[in-house]
């Protein structure tokens, strides 16, 4: 349950006179002040109605400044030494006739009159300014809410956005498989659980359980969940804040719900669309070399004695090729499968970077045709820590795509070099090429770049798993399309050395 207790600043606070202590000792200066001008300048004045209004000056600037208490008490105090101090006779308190009693009574009347006014105009200007940093308040909560990318980020967002501007406990609830439940499964209390429900089945926006106040949260079509608070003391609080304040957290729980669900359908989607992938790729990789084993065995078994040697031989290398073929696609999806589960389920080795480029195009040459496969050696031995497996299928796929893309008698360079920090790679072929806008594309799972019918197709596995191995062992992947007279593409692998 998310409990928030929450300190006011001081500019919040409804003034309480008689507890300030800074307010009287202002107020006393003040007339203090008034009092010894009023001395000093009796003589130059002459006059006491003349001294008085120095009084009331004095009166009218401590309610200004301190309050109307201090005003109504300093305006007492001021009478009574203005009798005593500036009427005459001086140092004397009289009341005997009219024309004594006169001048104190209007002094006291006007200096109580001007010290209400201005403690008045005082307070108000204080309840405007604090209603006006309440908004305020509203307005920072009601943007960063706005932006809350989850429902439990709004918790986190009411605790810095609200934070020392309210002074009562705060907890939120939501509604979790129709019943209330606190944000924070970890807390519990069972009184504050209770009003939540009670005011989310209620009709009522707002319940009240002295000493808390429960608001219920709505969203544009129904409720979302409530908000439980303590009753703030002292009216220290905008009636018609809290209410703001609930409609503000309504909405933000209701959109963060929608984001939720919008989330949940769009990885929704995104797997469908990868078990279509998968499943269309699966089939079509799958198919194509059985047909062609199936169609080559079952000639052999058929007409095999009547075929020469040169046919028979000729069906049999087709069937072991789609064998291969077969056998690379089923170890693609185990390592992609290995590859998913994280570089903790990986183990490197010190590998020699030579040795793995020349083994591999040992293997991949018979599947080039009339394509050449040249390795260009790096000037020094680059060793590498990798996993010998994945590093071998990684460059074969990226050797297999560069046959499986360019022409007969076109040439496959292989080159291999090295800095103080890495190893590269860099395999070119004299191909189609492959558009800018794919350039990132091609290293997602299942993707192949858009060719007319005739072209060739992959299984759109091959440089997805050779970009996992590479940024699973700290190196990096990429791809330079064309790299000559419009032709051609560079896949770019980058090692770290040992």
């Amino acid at each position: 349950m998310a409990i928030m207790a929450i300190g006011v600043p001081e500019a919040w606070r409804l003034p309480d006179f008689f507890n300030r202590q800074q307010n009287w000792v202002s107020a006393a200066a003040i007339l203090i002040t008034s009092v010894l001008a009023a001395v000093v300048l009796k003589p130059v004045l002459d006059g006491e109605v003349s001294s008085g209004l120095i009084f009331v000056f004095g009166i009218t600037l401590v309610g200004a400044t301190s309050g109307l208490a201090a005003s109504l008490v300093c305006a007492l105090i001021a009478s009574a030494i203005f009798n005593f101090v500036v009427a005459e006779p001086v140092l004397t308190f009289r009341l005997t006739t009219g024309e004594d009693l006169a001048p104190p009574i209007i002094f006291t009347l006007c200096a109580i009159v001007s010290g209400v006014l201005a403690g008045r105009l005082k307070d108000r200007s204080f309840e405007l300014g604090q209603a006006n940093i309440q908004l305020e308040s509203l307005l920072e909560t009601s943007r960063r809410l706005q932006a809350a990318p989850d429902i439990f980020s709004i918790e986190q967002i009411l605790k810095t956005s609200v934070v020392g501007k309210l002074d009562f406990d705060l907890s939120l609830f939501r509604i979790h498989e129709g019943n209330a439940a606190p944000f924070d499964p970890a807390e519990h209390h069972l009184e504050l659980l209770t009003l939540a429900a009670e005011v989310m089945k209620s009709e009522k926006a707002i319940m009240r359980a002295p000493p808390h106040i429960a608001y219920r949260l709505d969203g544009s079509r129904t409720c979302v969940g409530a908000l439980v608070v303590r009753e703030p003391d002292h009216g220290r609080i905008e009636p018609t804040f809290l209410p703001a304040l609930a409609s503000l957290i309504g909405l933000a729980l209701e959109r963060a719900q929608f984001a939720e669900v919008i989330a949940e359908a769009e990885a929704t989607a995104r797997t469908e669309e990868l078990k279509s992938a998968l499943l269309s790729s699966v089939s079509h990789d799958l198919r194509t070399p059985l047909t062609t084993i199936s169609a080559s065995a079952s000639s052999l078994i058929e007409y095999g004695a009547r075929f020469d040697t040169e046919t028979a031989n000729s069906l049999l290398r087709g069937i072991v090729d789609e064998c291969e073929r077969l056998n690379r696609f089923t170890a693609n999806l185990l390592e992609l499968s290995r590859l998913q589960s994280g570089v903790a389920g990986l183990s490197g080795q010190i590998l020699s970077v030579a040795d793995i480029v020349r083994s591999v195009a040992q293997r991949a040459r018979p599947r080039a045709g009339k394509r050449e496969i040249k390795f260009v050696a790096p000037r020094e031995e680059i060793l590498v820590e990798a996993d010998t497996a994945l590093f071998e299928l990684a460059l074969t796929n990226v050797i297999q795509n560069a046959i499986l893309y360019s022409d007969d008698g076109s040439i496959i360079l292989v080159q291999a070099d090295g800095d103080a920090r890495f190893c590269t790679l860099n395999v070119t072929d004299q191909g189609c090429g492959i558009p800018k806008e794919d350039h990132y594309r091609v290293f997602d799972r299942f993707y192949r770049v858009k060719r007319n019918e005739a072209s060739p197709q992959g299984s759109g596995l091959g440089l997805a798993i050779a970009k996992g191995f590479v940024e699973a062992f700290g190196g990096v992947i990429e791809i330079m399309s064309p790299v000559m007279g419009g032709h051609g593409t560079s896949v770019i692998i980058r090692l770290p050395r040992k």
